[in-house]
């Protein structure tokens, strides 16, 4: 796919070079930045090559031509929550990450067509990880399976639980989350990996979508929203894995499960586990689903070893590293 093209011309030559750095660091963006100084630079480049997104402090303002190809402008401003002469605007003073995520999120809400169809060798694979039994390390267990996978395969994370407890422990600050993605996708609009880019964050090389902020959000997100979710990233991003930290609340959690090329089922050895399982193997033969259990891996995660060391031993044999 042919990247999109981001121009940045901040006036100021370290900064600018500064967010051109940044932003063409992040393995496999959707777009390439160009850093220009001043508009006689940036003037120069557009009528060569197309811009999608402009970014433009706000000081050079007078000095750029209505008349232009530089596709959405969205200024550089010195002062927050501010919009000039009818151009959406984001604070120029903050992290390059958070100014790279509200540019893209301003382009996304307005374009018209998607970034384009992102071709994979292989389809996406899906890994699931279900338990009907609880504290069994089971997110532990998710998250050090992703950040082992994600050394080689590029790794997506999303936790679909009703109590995450994300907000605490890995704190994104006033970023957008799982339930601003989902109301953009039933808005119906095109730009959903643009949108993705906006929402995302990282944990090294793992990448997470941060959770719906309760149980509440949680119950109103349909079986044909997360399919719909689903689609997209396989459709428009450039994730080979995904991997989904489940829990019984999830709408259509077995038709998800049905979806999965493997499940790891973390459980406990106690009478009430044990009980626990076989009714939920019960279930699943009831409703003719043996295809899940087929796919089902159970993890006994000892004290010893624990949920991170048994998640990247898991990677390691299921990637074949």
């Amino acid at each position: 796919m042919k990247k999109r093209q981001i121009a940045v011309c901040g006036g100021e030559r370290e900064y600018t070079k500064k967010f051109a750095e940044f932003a063409n660091s992040r393995k496999d963006s959707l777009f390439t930045v160009h850093g220009f100084t001043d508009c006689h630079e940036l003037m120069a480049y557009t009528k060569e090559h197309s811009v999608d997104i402009l970014l433009l402090s706000e000081k050079l303002l007078d000095q750029f031509p209505e008349q232009t190809a530089a596709g959405k402008v969205i200024l550089l401003s010195e002062e927050e929550y501010r919009e000039e002469n009818g151009y959406p605007a984001v604070y120029k003073y903050q992290s390059c990450s958070q100014v790279l995520r509200q540019a893209l999120n301003l382009y996304a809400e307005q374009a018209r067509e998607s970034a384009g169809i992102v071709l994979r060798t292989e389809g996406m694979k899906k890994v699931g990880v279900y338990s009907p039994v609880g504290r069994t390390g089971k997110t532990g267990f998710a998250l050090a399976f992703g950040k082992e996978t994600a050394k080689k395969y590029r790794t997506l994370y999303l936790n679909m639980e009703e109590y995450s407890g994300f907000t605490a422990l890995y704190p994104y600050g006033d970023g957008w989350t799982l339930s601003e993605l989902m109301y953009f996708l039933k808005q119906g609009k095109k730009a959903f990996a643009c949108k993705l880019e906006s929402v995302i964050q990282r944990m090294g090389a793992l990448d997470y979508i941060p959770p719906l902020r309760s149980p509440v959000e949680l119950r109103t997100v349909s079986r044909k929203d997360w399919e719909a979710l689903l689609q997209a990233l396989e459709r428009e991003s450039r994730y080979e894995v995904v991997i989904l930290d489940l829990s019984g609340m999830v709408d259509g959690l077995f038709e998800i499960l049905a979806q999965c090329d493997v499940i790891y089922t973390p459980v406990e050895e106690d009478e009430t586990a044990r009980a626990k399982l076989a009714q939920y193997e019960e279930t699943l033969g009831l409703l003719d689903l043996e295809h899940i259990v087929e796919r089902t891996k159970k993890l006994h995660i000892s004290a010893e070893e624990g949920p991170e060391a048994l998640g990247r031993e898991e990677s390691r044999r299921w990637s074949g590293a």
